[in-house]
């Protein structure tokens, strides 16, 4: 196995200006969460959500305080334990949805999905949102010590790579979509694409890439407009075809359906400049707390307090692009790419699909959206971030 060049232990030197975006990010996901009480479910009104979120982000900070000290070459070349650790609980999942019903107070169904286990005291864990960054993680090591070994850029090369990344991102790509979610398996292919993307294959895959994304997009439109029975059968029917005509016909389906997103659309669009006050309740919709917290901070806060949200996260993602482009070792670059992709299809999705420009999927908003499993999957990456920032820093003081 090929090895990092050996670092001298130096100082660390704390970036204040990524530090403040990630308090920045907890302070708009406390309000969020804090404004999203009174229309939340009514078995989760009173339950001090934004509370257990705090509870959450400490536990997030101080975990990311030891992982920066744990150093980020050690989070490398151990991540293989922890991915086999979670392959493990996510087979486990599925034992008690489609063999054995374990008890209620170990794991327990929500809409219908397996993905979670039952913490007494503090909430729930679930193991495939850690897993999609153990894969960035896993793939970042495999891109580069491929990369080390190449002789040439050629196609049996580059397939040579997708054979090694397939093998140890298919299996759990598998176990999650059988929970059954579909939105962590996108955010891991995407993911894992744009970290393929940047790893210096030839280009005719990014073409081709994107060319497949536009006829994907474009054809699940043209087909749901004149071959609905076709795309049915394709799609399985059920929930997922009941999503696209709650995209494509909201009005149709207001009552049933399109009803998430006709709510969705009249909170935003009715927000105005300034919103309409502080946890003032225009409308209730479902999950108010996790998918639909931007309809909330646009509920109380308007165009104002969505736009300076949006400006908050892009200001974020630039900062780690900025950090990753000045860093002057390939292995951590493909990660953050990795991390990127993720956010950026994340954030995207989120908001595209409370504004009627996506279906929903159930794709939360990171760092904003109610979620500790999340949150704290997202201090790993951001651990390699602060060394990787610390580092060039003191490059830069030598």
């Amino acid at each position: 196995m090929s090895q990092q060049p050996e670092r001298i232990h130096k100082k660390f030197h704390i970036d204040r200006t990524l530090m403040f975006l990630l308090l920045a990010m907890t302070c708009v996901s406390l309000l969020a969460i804090y404004c999203a009480d009174p229309i939340m479910a009514t078995r989760l009104q009173g339950t001090y959500l934004w509370a257990k979120q705090g509870m959450w982000y400490a536990i997030g900070f101080l975990m990311l305080a030891f992982l920066t000290r744990f150093g980020s070459d050690r989070l490398f070349t151990g991540v293989k334990i922890f991915y086999w650790i979670l392959m493990v609980l996510l087979a486990i999942l599925l034992v008690d949805k489609y063999l054995i019903d374990l008890p209620d107070r170990f794991i327990r169904p929500v809409n219908g999905t397996t993905a979670w286990y039952q913490i007494p005291g503090l909430g729930t864990f679930q193991p495939s949102e850690f897993m999609k960054i153990v894969l960035i993680i896993m793939v970042a090591n495999i891109i580069h010590e491929h990369n080390l070994g190449k002789t040439e850029m050629s196609f049996a090369s580059d397939f040579q790579l997708f054979w090694k990344v397939g093998k140890i991102s298919v299996p759990p790509l598998i176990l999650i979509f059988l929970e059954p979610d579909t939105g962590i398996p996108l955010v891991i292919i995407v993911s894992i694409l744009v970290m393929l993307a940047v790893s210096g294959v030839r280009r005719e895959w990014v073409w081709l890439g994107a060319a497949c994304l536009i006829i994907g997009f474009g054809g699940l439109i043209l087909m749901f407009k004149f071959y609905p029975n076709v795309l049915s059968s394709i799609l399985g029917g059920g929930y997922k075809m009941r999503r696209i005509y709650g995209w494509l016909e909201t009005e149709k389906y207001i009552n049933t359906w399109g009803n998430q997103l006709y709510t969705s659309l009249l909170t935003i669009g009715s927000s105005g400049l300034t919103g309409h006050g502080f946890r003032e309740v225009l409308i209730r919709f479902p999950e108010p707390q996790t998918d639909f917290i931007f309809s909330v901070i646009g509920q109380n806060f308007g165009f104002l307090g969505t736009t300076s949200v949006v400006a908050l996260l892009t200001t974020f993602d630039l900062k780690l692009i900025s950090i990753a482009t000045k860093y002057d070792q390939p292995r951590e670059r493909y990660m953050v790419a990795g991390m990127i992709g993720m956010l950026l299809f994340q954030q995207l999705v989120n908001m595209g699909m409370i504004t009627g420009l996506f279906p929903i999927t159930g794709i939360t908003l990171p760092f904003i959206s109610y979620g500790g499993s999340s949150m704290l999957s997202y201090m790993i990456p951001l651990a390699i971030v602060f060394q990787m920032s610390s580092e060039n820093k003191s490059r830069l003081m030598h």
